[in-house]
This record gives C-alpha cells, sequence and structure tokens, in this order.
C-alpha cells in the first residue's frame, strides 16, 4: 500500500466514533469495501483514505481514524470535495506558510479534468497533502512527514506537468479569491446556548456566507477540560449543532454544512486536566472551497 511502510503493523479499530454522522464509520473494512459510485478518481480516493485510516488505527490514534474513514466513505458515495483546510489542524507556526502554499499550488491544478485524467495522482496530491497536514500537526515523528510530503510533491508534480503539457493555451487565470479565515464562537461553562455575543458572530458568518459563498461550511465543536470526556463529547455536539442551526436560520445551506465534535481533544488554549477556559469553549466556523 502506497502509506503502509509510514507506519507500525496495526490492531483491530476498537473506537467509539464521535463525530457527527459517523456511527457506522469506525470500521476500516467498511468503508475500504463499500462499492464506489463515482469514476476512476473516487475509487482511488476510497482506497487512499481507507489506507490512511488504517495507518492511523495502527497507532491508536481513533479521532484521525474516523476522520479518514469519514472521507473515504465520502468517495465511495461519489462526492468530490477538496483536500482538508490549513485552519483546521493546529500547525507549528513557522510551517503554516508553506503548507498553505502547497495547498493553493494542489487546488489550482486539482480540477476535473485533472481528476479525470490523471485520477491516482490526483488522488495521491489530496489524500498525501491531509497526510502532511495531520503528521505535522502532531509533529514528533519527522521520517513520517517528510514521507507524506513527498508523496504530495509527487503527486503534485504529475498535475502540475499536466498542466503545462496541454496543447490549448489557457485562460487567464481568475484572481483567487481569499476566504475570511476561521470564526470563532464561545459558549458559557457548561452551555450549548448562545450568547448576544455568539449571536452577533453568527450574523457574521452569515452575511460572509452570502458573499462568499463557499462549497463547504465546517462546524466544529470543542469544549474545555472541564467534566468527563464522554460529556464532553456531548456538549461539544451539541454546541455545534446549536450554531449550525442558526446558520441555517441565517441562510446558509444545510447540504453544504459538515459538522464535527472533537470535546476536549483539541484546545485552543493548553490546559491540565480539570480546567475551566473560555477560550476553549468554541465552535470554530471554517469556510472551504
Amino acid at each position: 500500500m502506497r502509506y503502509r511502510s509510514l507506519f507500525k503493523a496495526g490492531t483491530a479499530l476498537v473506537a467509539v466514533c464521535i463525530l457527527s454522522a459517523c456511527a457506522d464509520t469506525n470500521s476500516v473494512e467498511v468503508v475500504r469495501s463499500l462499492p464506489n459510485k463515482g469514476t476512476p478518481f473516487h475509487q482511488a480516493l476510497q482506497k487512499d483514505y481507507s489506507q490512511l485510516a488504517d495507518s492511523e488505527r495502527a497507532q491508536a490514534d481513533w479521532i484521525d481514524t474516523v476522520y479518514y474513514a469519514g472521507r473515504a466513505r465520502r468517495a465511495a458515495n461519489g462526492e468530490t470535495f477538496p483536500p482538508q483546510a490549513v485552519a483546521e489542524r493546529r500547525l507549528p507556526s513557522t510551517t503554516v506558510k508553506d503548507i498553505s502554499e502547497a495547498r493553493a499550488r494542489l487546488m489550482a491544478v486539482l480540477t476535473d479534468d485533472n481528476r479525470r485524467a490523471l485520477p491516482v495522482q490526483a488522488s495521491l496530491a489530496q489524500t498525501a497533502f491531509d497526510c502532511w497536514m495531520e503528521q505535522q500537526e502532531e509533529n514528533f515523528q519527522p521520517d513520517d512527514i517528510a514521507a507524506c510530503k513527498k508523496f504530495f510533491e509527487q503527486g503534485l508534480a504529475a498535475l502540475e506537468n499536466a498542466v503545462v503539457e496541454r496543447p490549448a493555451t489557457p485562460p487567464a487565470p481568475k484572481a483567487d479569491v481569499v476566504l475570511p479565515t476561521q470564526f470563532q464562537i464561545q459558549f458559557d461553562f457548561n452551555s450549548a446556548a448562545l450568547t448576544p455575543a455568539a449571536r452577533q458572530t453568527v450574523s457574521d458568518i452569515g452575511a460572509a456566507y452570502k458573499k462568499y459563498n463557499p462549497a463547504t461550511v465546517l462546524v466544529v465543536g470543542h469544549t474545555d477540560t472541564a467534566g468527563m470526556g464522554d460529556y464532553n463529547i456531548m456538549l461539544s455536539q451539541k454546541r455545534a449543532e446549536t450554531v449550525a442551526n442558526a446558520l441555517t436560520a441565517q441562510g446558509v445551506d444545510q447540504k453544504k454544512m459538515r459538522i464535527e465534535a472533537y470535546g476536549e481533544e483539541r484546545p485552543a488554549v493548553k490546559t491540565g486536566d480539570s480546567t475551566k477556559e473560555q477560550k476553549n469553549r468554541r465552535v470554530d466556523v471554517v469556510f472551504e472551497k
């Protein structure tokens, strides 16, 4: 398998899926064997994301196992979706510029034409980019970071060369639309209700949605470390759903929204256990092209 050499042999997946709409994606074997409703690109994407899920399962990284398994399922359903947004990962500040530029290059050549002409390479570029970001966020396995980046660069080079080799003169590129940075909505302790300040932020997000018309609106719930882990997962889910419902009332298309919930696993501010922290009681909203 393309990424298999990067990771240790795995054990059976025993984690409970904690992301919304993912209750039946916790088996890597299930999503790997789903009949694919899409193109050769979607078939390659399903295989590659399943492989990443298997790799994360081998390391007992259940959150990323579920994340990649969910992406494999979307590919099996024939859905075309972008690589992960840079804002979704807590990257070391020294790496953000390079990774952002790499994603911009990828988005410029991850076209429908290239997906049809080079499905395997297009899938490699997208999934290896997600792998690179995930490993860079963890930032303790330099060999794995380098390997994922290398695979990404191989796939990207194939797509960029395909664009160069086309005989027809491509149209002048349109100015790249810069989407707003992620929005953040904070909550009171042990609450999933919107405060007046949160309602104003939701209104701002609704206005930005109408202006930029993003392809996907990612709504991600979080908590601080006060309380039990399982309870915090449920609370972060409720917060994400509260924001999603409020955004729907603002005119955001429900079909474009994707809800995720991480409980206390991805704090904005690192704290000890059982610690109340306002900045961690939040929902992040990210626009994706």
